[in-house]
């Protein structure tokens, strides 16, 4: 298994993969705009996917966005095929990232928020739609 940036190889994969395993009916999905293959095409050319590749398919991804005002990461989706789920590869896919502090937006009551809150995500502020998320990765200096 290898954990990498998406490169442009990778963007028509990546899109597919998005579109296989994202359920555009899902109400985790906050926002419409991030099912967009433009913007995913963008985020490759941004450095902002990270993939993990089994023999050169992808199992995993997750597209991320450093905001400029607070050096938080908003991770704007991720997906995984069935046989690799429940390992941990998000937090692991985000610790081989340059930044320390993601958040995802999830709305109140959505199963997702526990899937969150077992792996290490801590709820830091709520309003009346979505919980805000943050995980924090410390890494050696």
């Amino acid at each position: 298994m290898k954990i990498q940036l998406a490169t442009i190889l990778y963007k028509k994969q990546v899109i597919e993969f998005f579109e296989k395993y994202l359920d555009k009916n899902n109400e985790a999905i906050t926002w419409r705009e991030f099912l967009c293959p433009f913007g995913v095409s963008n985020a490759i050319k941004r450095n902002q996917v990270m993939i993990v590749l089994e023999e050169d398919e992808i199992v995993w991804a997750v597209r991320f966005y450093p905001r400029k005002r607070d050096n938080i990461v908003s991770v704007y989706q991720f997906a995984i095929s069935e046989n690799y789920r429940k390992k941990g590869l998000l937090r692991k896919m985000l610790e081989k990232t340059w930044y320390k502090i993601f958040e995802v937006v999830c709305p109140l009551n959505h199963s997702f928020n526990k899937y969150y809150l077992k792996t290490w995500w801590k709820i830091e502020k709520s309003d009346e739609k979505f919980n805000y998320l943050i995980l924090k990765i410390w890494k050696d200096q």
